[in-house]
Protein backbone atom coordinates (compact mmCIF):
# COMPACT_ATOMS: atom_id res chain seq x y z
CA UNK A 1 0.00 0.00 0.00
CA UNK A 2 1.73 3.63 -0.97
CA UNK A 3 2.18 6.15 2.06
CA UNK A 4 1.48 9.71 1.61
CA UNK A 5 5.11 10.71 2.63
CA UNK A 6 6.51 9.07 0.13
CA UNK A 7 4.59 10.54 -3.05
CA UNK A 8 7.05 13.07 -3.44
CA UNK A 9 8.73 13.52 -6.88
CA UNK A 10 11.50 11.23 -6.12
CA UNK A 11 9.18 8.37 -4.43
CA UNK A 12 7.29 8.74 -7.88
CA UNK A 13 10.08 8.28 -9.83
CA UNK A 14 11.46 5.48 -7.73
CA UNK A 15 7.88 3.57 -8.09
CA UNK A 16 7.94 4.09 -12.10
CA UNK A 17 11.22 2.68 -11.73
CA UNK A 18 9.92 -0.42 -9.58
CA UNK A 19 6.83 -0.86 -11.70
CA UNK A 20 9.34 -0.74 -15.09
CA UNK A 21 11.94 -3.48 -14.11
CA UNK A 22 8.98 -5.69 -12.92
CA UNK A 23 7.38 -5.55 -16.20
CA UNK A 24 10.26 -6.19 -17.98
CA UNK A 25 12.36 -9.07 -15.81
CA UNK A 26 12.16 -12.58 -16.80
CA UNK A 27 10.28 -12.80 -20.15
CA UNK A 28 9.29 -16.50 -20.52
CA UNK A 29 9.52 -17.89 -24.20
CA UNK A 30 6.27 -18.65 -25.35
CA UNK A 31 5.08 -20.34 -28.99
CA UNK A 32 2.20 -19.23 -31.32
CA UNK A 33 1.37 -20.91 -34.42
CA UNK A 34 1.07 -18.69 -37.36
CA UNK A 35 0.70 -21.94 -39.92
CA UNK A 36 -3.15 -20.72 -40.59
CA UNK A 37 -1.76 -17.41 -41.56
CA UNK A 38 1.21 -18.02 -44.13
CA UNK A 39 3.42 -18.36 -41.24
CA UNK A 40 5.30 -20.91 -39.02
CA UNK A 41 5.08 -21.31 -35.26
CA UNK A 42 6.89 -19.06 -33.94
CA UNK A 43 8.86 -18.41 -30.50
CA UNK A 44 9.00 -15.20 -28.54
CA UNK A 45 8.45 -13.53 -25.51
CA UNK A 46 6.29 -10.11 -26.15
CA UNK A 47 3.50 -8.87 -28.05
CA UNK A 48 3.44 -5.12 -28.66
CA UNK A 49 1.18 -2.39 -29.73
CA UNK A 50 -0.84 0.62 -28.63
CA UNK A 51 -4.37 1.38 -27.32
CA UNK A 52 -7.19 3.73 -26.82
CA UNK A 53 -8.95 4.46 -23.72
CA UNK A 54 -12.38 6.20 -22.71
CA UNK A 55 -11.91 7.50 -18.69
CA UNK A 56 -15.27 8.92 -17.55
CA UNK A 57 -15.58 10.02 -14.37
CA UNK A 58 -19.20 9.44 -13.11
CA UNK A 59 -19.74 11.96 -9.87
CA UNK A 60 -19.07 11.27 -6.71
CA UNK A 61 -15.01 10.13 -6.75
CA UNK A 62 -15.99 7.34 -9.23
CA UNK A 63 -14.64 6.54 -12.97
CA UNK A 64 -15.42 3.86 -15.54
CA UNK A 65 -13.21 2.89 -18.22
CA UNK A 66 -13.20 0.78 -21.76
CA UNK A 67 -10.49 0.40 -24.20
CA UNK A 68 -9.01 -0.73 -27.30
CA UNK A 69 -6.26 -2.16 -28.00
CA UNK A 70 -4.01 -3.61 -30.85
CA UNK A 71 -1.41 -5.83 -31.00
CA UNK A 72 0.95 -5.60 -34.53
CA UNK A 73 4.37 -7.20 -33.00
CA UNK A 74 5.98 -10.03 -31.83
CA UNK A 75 9.19 -9.96 -29.87
CA UNK A 76 11.71 -12.15 -28.62
CA UNK A 77 15.40 -12.11 -26.67
CA UNK A 78 13.48 -10.35 -23.58
CA UNK A 79 11.44 -8.13 -25.27
CA UNK A 80 14.86 -6.85 -27.63
CA UNK A 81 14.21 -8.24 -30.83
CA UNK A 82 11.46 -7.13 -33.38
CA UNK A 83 10.12 -10.86 -35.32
CA UNK A 84 8.35 -8.82 -37.85
CA UNK A 85 10.51 -10.33 -40.48
CA UNK A 86 9.52 -14.21 -39.61
CA UNK A 87 5.79 -13.17 -37.94
CA UNK A 88 3.05 -12.70 -39.65
CA UNK A 89 1.24 -10.57 -37.16
CA UNK A 90 -0.03 -6.83 -38.13
CA UNK A 91 0.52 -7.92 -41.97
CA UNK A 92 -2.07 -11.30 -42.52
CA UNK A 93 -3.91 -10.71 -38.85
CA UNK A 94 -4.05 -9.28 -35.92
CA UNK A 95 -4.37 -9.81 -32.49
CA UNK A 96 -6.88 -7.45 -30.47
CA UNK A 97 -8.20 -6.97 -26.67
CA UNK A 98 -10.94 -4.79 -24.97
CA UNK A 99 -10.72 -3.66 -21.29
CA UNK A 100 -13.68 -2.39 -19.57
CA UNK A 101 -13.41 -1.24 -15.62
CA UNK A 102 -14.70 0.40 -12.74
CA UNK A 103 -13.47 2.09 -9.57
CA UNK A 104 -13.41 5.28 -7.62
CA UNK A 105 -10.23 8.20 -7.10
CA UNK A 106 -9.22 10.26 -4.44
CA UNK A 107 -6.93 13.28 -4.09
CA UNK A 108 -4.03 12.02 -0.98
CA UNK A 109 -2.39 15.47 -1.33
CA UNK A 110 -0.19 17.37 -2.89
CA UNK A 111 -1.49 17.26 -6.38
CA UNK A 112 -1.54 13.51 -6.14
CA UNK A 113 -4.32 11.25 -7.12
CA UNK A 114 -5.04 7.76 -5.82
CA UNK A 115 -7.21 5.20 -8.23
CA UNK A 116 -9.21 2.38 -6.45
CA UNK A 117 -10.18 -0.76 -8.50
CA UNK A 118 -13.86 -2.29 -8.61
CA UNK A 119 -14.38 -4.63 -11.20
CA UNK A 120 -12.21 -5.06 -14.77
CA UNK A 121 -13.22 -7.10 -17.78
CA UNK A 122 -10.48 -8.21 -20.73
CA UNK A 123 -10.86 -10.28 -23.72
CA UNK A 124 -8.17 -10.92 -26.49
CA UNK A 125 -9.22 -11.50 -30.12
CA UNK A 126 -7.81 -13.04 -33.48
CA UNK A 127 -8.25 -11.00 -36.11
CA UNK A 128 -7.63 -13.60 -39.11
CA UNK A 129 -8.06 -10.94 -42.45
CA UNK A 130 -6.94 -7.92 -40.46
CA UNK A 131 -9.07 -6.13 -41.00
CA UNK A 132 -11.71 -5.55 -38.10
CA UNK A 133 -11.58 -1.41 -36.51
CA UNK A 134 -12.46 -0.75 -32.89
CA UNK A 135 -14.40 2.68 -32.18
CA UNK A 136 -14.94 3.99 -28.68
CA UNK A 137 -18.01 5.47 -27.75
CA UNK A 138 -19.05 8.85 -26.56
CA UNK A 139 -18.19 7.72 -23.00
CA UNK A 140 -16.83 4.78 -21.43
CA UNK A 141 -20.30 3.87 -20.67
CA UNK A 142 -20.97 3.55 -24.74
CA UNK A 143 -20.06 0.05 -25.73
CA UNK A 144 -17.01 -0.03 -28.25
CA UNK A 145 -18.08 -0.68 -31.65
CA UNK A 146 -16.31 -3.32 -34.31
CA UNK A 147 -17.01 -3.23 -37.89
CA UNK A 148 -15.57 -6.60 -40.22
CA UNK A 149 -15.11 -8.73 -37.02
CA UNK A 150 -17.59 -11.60 -38.21
CA UNK A 151 -14.88 -13.78 -38.80
CA UNK A 152 -12.69 -12.65 -35.70
CA UNK A 153 -11.37 -15.48 -33.38
CA UNK A 154 -12.20 -15.34 -29.13
CA UNK A 155 -8.51 -16.47 -27.97
CA UNK A 156 -9.00 -15.82 -24.15
CA UNK A 157 -10.88 -13.83 -21.42
CA UNK A 158 -10.30 -12.75 -17.58
CA UNK A 159 -13.10 -10.78 -14.89
CA UNK A 160 -10.96 -11.57 -12.27
CA UNK A 161 -9.22 -8.30 -10.88
CA UNK A 162 -7.42 -9.68 -7.97
CA UNK A 163 -5.27 -6.17 -7.46
CA UNK A 164 -4.24 -2.87 -8.96
CA UNK A 165 -2.43 0.31 -7.85
CA UNK A 166 -2.31 3.55 -9.46
CA UNK A 167 -1.70 7.32 -9.31
CA UNK A 168 -1.95 10.36 -11.16
CA UNK A 169 0.60 13.30 -10.15
CA UNK A 170 0.39 17.01 -11.98
CA UNK A 171 2.71 15.43 -14.64
CA UNK A 172 1.21 12.13 -15.22
CA UNK A 173 0.75 8.30 -13.63
CA UNK A 174 1.26 5.13 -13.76
CA UNK A 175 -0.67 1.90 -12.68
CA UNK A 176 -0.58 -1.83 -12.06
CA UNK A 177 -3.19 -4.07 -12.44
CA UNK A 178 -3.77 -7.93 -11.79
CA UNK A 179 -6.23 -10.48 -13.36
CA UNK A 180 -6.02 -14.10 -12.30
CA UNK A 181 -7.62 -16.93 -13.96
CA UNK A 182 -7.14 -15.96 -17.30
CA UNK A 183 -8.73 -18.56 -19.39
CA UNK A 184 -7.93 -19.99 -22.99
CA UNK A 185 -10.41 -21.07 -25.30
CA UNK A 186 -10.16 -23.84 -27.56
CA UNK A 187 -9.35 -21.11 -30.42
CA UNK A 188 -6.52 -19.67 -28.08
CA UNK A 189 -5.01 -22.77 -27.23
CA UNK A 190 -4.72 -23.34 -31.12
CA UNK A 191 -2.69 -19.86 -31.20
CA UNK A 192 -1.01 -19.93 -28.57
CA UNK A 193 0.60 -23.28 -28.64
CA UNK A 194 2.99 -23.13 -25.35
CA UNK A 195 3.48 -22.88 -22.78
CA UNK A 196 0.95 -25.53 -21.39
CA UNK A 197 -0.44 -24.56 -19.01
CA UNK A 198 -0.75 -20.75 -20.51
CA UNK A 199 -0.08 -17.74 -18.45
CA UNK A 200 0.35 -14.68 -19.37
CA UNK A 201 0.30 -11.21 -18.18
CA UNK A 202 -0.08 -7.68 -20.70
CA UNK A 203 2.48 -4.59 -19.60
CA UNK A 204 0.71 -1.19 -20.85
CA UNK A 205 2.65 1.71 -20.64
CA UNK A 206 3.01 5.37 -22.24
CA UNK A 207 3.58 8.50 -21.42
CA UNK A 208 0.45 11.17 -20.81
CA UNK A 209 -0.38 14.83 -19.83
CA UNK A 210 -2.36 15.41 -16.70
CA UNK A 211 -5.82 16.51 -17.04
CA UNK A 212 -9.51 17.25 -14.70
CA UNK A 213 -11.09 14.36 -13.28
CA UNK A 214 -14.25 15.62 -14.99
CA UNK A 215 -16.53 14.02 -17.85
CA UNK A 216 -15.26 11.75 -20.51
CA UNK A 217 -11.29 11.98 -20.48
CA UNK A 218 -9.37 10.22 -23.84
CA UNK A 219 -6.20 8.69 -23.26
CA UNK A 220 -3.66 6.34 -25.48
CA UNK A 221 -0.53 4.10 -24.51
CA UNK A 222 1.84 1.16 -25.12
CA UNK A 223 0.25 -2.09 -24.56
CA UNK A 224 2.67 -5.46 -24.56
CA UNK A 225 1.91 -8.83 -23.59
CA UNK A 226 4.88 -11.18 -21.74
CA UNK A 227 4.54 -14.68 -20.03
CA UNK A 228 4.87 -15.01 -16.50
CA UNK A 229 5.74 -18.02 -14.10
CA UNK A 230 2.17 -18.07 -12.53
CA UNK A 231 -0.18 -20.00 -13.90
CA UNK A 232 -3.88 -18.77 -15.34
CA UNK A 233 -2.81 -15.28 -14.35
CA UNK A 234 -2.81 -11.97 -16.58
CA UNK A 235 -1.59 -8.70 -14.99
CA UNK A 236 -1.79 -4.86 -16.64
CA UNK A 237 0.99 -2.95 -14.85
CA UNK A 238 3.18 0.01 -16.45
CA UNK A 239 3.07 3.86 -16.66
CA UNK A 240 0.23 4.92 -18.78
CA UNK A 241 -3.82 6.07 -18.85
CA UNK A 242 -4.16 6.83 -15.37
CA UNK A 243 -7.99 5.16 -16.14
CA UNK A 244 -6.32 1.97 -15.73
CA UNK A 245 -4.82 3.10 -12.67
CA UNK A 246 -5.83 1.45 -9.29
CA UNK A 247 -4.69 1.35 -5.47
CA UNK A 248 -3.50 -1.84 -3.70
CA UNK A 249 -5.97 -4.52 -3.21
CA UNK A 250 -7.08 -8.38 -2.53
CA UNK A 251 -10.28 -9.21 -3.75
CA UNK A 252 -9.95 -12.25 -1.83
CA UNK A 253 -7.62 -13.76 0.60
Amino acid sequence: MFKKSALNAAGVATLCAAFSFQANAGFLDFQVDETPYGGTVLTADKLNGGYQENLTFTGGGNFVTSAFATFGQLFGSDGTQDLGADSQIGDTYKIYAMFTSDGTVADIGGGINQFTGGNGFVSIWLDPNNDTDGTLGATALDPISLADNGDDLLLATSNDLVYGTGLLTGVGGFFDLLFDNFALTADGSDYFVAPDPFYIKVNVDGDFDTFELTGTQVVTGDVSAVFVPEPASLAILGVAAAGLGFSARRKRA
